[in-house]
């Protein structure tokens, strides 16, 4: 997508790989045009050789390809946006790279009851106090086993809230928040969902500020 880029950087820690730092420029400001707070990295990759680069050093950051997930989050930014200059970062509940929901919050749990999942803490208080709004969509996915991963639910949206910062998303009947971009045909209906929750719930916020 013209004069859109993603940025991300990835780590090697053991046979897993960790993406963290992502955030999706528009333009050439560092300016947060908001955030979104999703349930792990999925299939965005490193570019070209610089892949080789993350083998042999174990981190690197740079500029990734973008996922199914970012293109639909870059379409509901040119929605609502009609000065886009600046980044949206993503944040997620769980770092470790997988694709496929059930099987990463499988994966997360494993690695936090065992010990080997790395030290990722959330942001401060004072980050997620510099972004204007907050987007929630870490899924309505469940698991038989799936502790930490509600646990990792209940602190963010404590963060979110103590920053009082506007936030929305898009609810399930249980309360809880869809994905931005579901698979199949229903990843159409969702990005309207999500501009109209914008347009309803944020924009009247960042008019009074």
């Amino acid at each position: 997508m013209e004069n859109v880029r993603a940025i991300a950087t990835f780590q090697q820690i053991g046979e897993e790989v960790y993406r963290t730092n992502t955030y999706i420029q528009f333009g050439t400001s560092s300016q947060s045009l908001g955030a979104a707070v999703m349930l792990n990295p999925g299939s965005a990759q490193l570019k070209g050789e610089v892949r080789r680069k993350l083998v042999q050093t174990g981190a690197h950051t740079d500029e990734v390809s973008l996922d199914r997930t970012m293109r639909q989050l870059v379409k509901f930014m040119k929605a609502t946006h009609s000065n886009l200059n600046g980044r949206l970062y993503i944040y997620n509940l769980f770092y470790v790279k997988n694709a496929i929901s059930k099987e990463a919050i499988e994966l997360f749990e494993s690695l936090k009851s065992t010990g080997n999942y790395p030290t990722i803490t959330r942001p401060s208080l004072s980050e997620i106090q510099r972004h204007p709004w907050i987007l929630i969509g870490w899924g309505v996915e469940k698991g038989k086993n799936s502790g930490f991963y509600e646990l990792e639910k209940k602190k963010w949206l404590e963060l979110i809230k103590e920053s009082n910062i506007p936030y929305f998303g898009v609810l399930s009947k249980d309360n809880d928040y869809y994905h931005p971009n579901p698979n199949g045909p229903a990843h159409s209906e969702r990005l309207q969902q999500l501009i109209q929750a914008f347009k309803k719930e944020i924009e009247p916020s960042i008019s009074r500020n």
